[in-house]
This record gives structure tokens, C-alpha cells and sequence, in this order.
């Protein structure tokens, strides 16, 4: 099994999440009550050529290991297989890292991705 370097933990758990939590386009949203308030964050990845989700009912053990904690999945098999199917002009130009996240009643968000950066909390809901 591939080890999981920790990288960031969402800012509140997941189980206070106002709605899912869901990916659109290259970043995964959520967002939550905090004294009241509503906040949204998110979670942000850059050169982005692969995803793949799982329901809950689909993960195993091992997802779960990502609970709330976006992690960096090392010696991914699945990197290997994304660069291999690309155009060999592309395989180079960007780093590819499998990153992953388990997030309540979302399931399991997995991305291959040049980086990532946490989007700062600001109050409103997502449009």
C-alpha cells in the first residue's frame, strides 16, 4: 500500500459542513457555520489532468486514512498511469502529485495535480 503525507485539515470537520462538499472544476468546496456565520473554503488545485471521486459506500479503510486531511498519496501507481497515457510533449512540463481527501457524506476526492493551495475562509456561501 502507497504511504500518505499529511498536508492540510479542513478547518472545521467535515460532519459541521453546510451541504456536500463537492469538486467543481479545480476546486473542491465546502462550507460551514461558525459562530453563526456562513463561511466557504475550499481547497485549490493547479495543472490539474486527472480526478477520480468515491462515494462513501465505495471507499475502503484506506480512504479513510484521509479524513478531513487533504494528503499526498507517494509512489502512486495511478501517477504513472496518467503520465504513460499522456502525449509525451506534456509529460514533462508539469509535476504530478496524488493528492486525496476524504470528506463526510462526500466520499473520497482524488487529484493528480502540478500543486495545491488552500483557499482562505471569507463568509457568503459559494454561488
Amino acid at each position: 500500500m502507497n504511504s500518505q503525507e499529511a498536508l492540510y485539515k479542513v478547518p472545521v470537520p467535515s460532519t459541521s459542513f453546510e451541504g456536500d462538499a463537492h469538486l467543481c472544476a479545480n476546486v473542491i468546496r465546502f462550507q460551514y457555520y461558525r459562530d453563526g456565520v456562513l463561511y466557504r473554503s475550499g481547497i485549490r488545485f493547479a495543472a490539474m489532468p486527472a480526478t477520480r471521486t468515491r462515494a462513501e459506500r465505495c471507499c475502503r479503510v484506506w480512504h479513510l486514512e484521509a479524513y478531513d486531511t487533504l494528503v499526498e498519496v507517494e509512489g502512486s501507481s495511478w501517477v504513472e498511469e496518467v503520465r504513460a497515457d499522456m502525449q509525451e510533449r506534456w509529460r514533462g512540463k508539469w509535476q504530478m502529485h496524488h493528492y486525496m481527501i476524504y470528506l463526510d457524506s462526500a466520499g473520497c476526492f482524488e487529484v493528480i495535480a502540478d500543486s495545491w493551495e488552500a483557499i482562505p475562509e471569507e463568509p457568503g456561501a459559494w454561488e
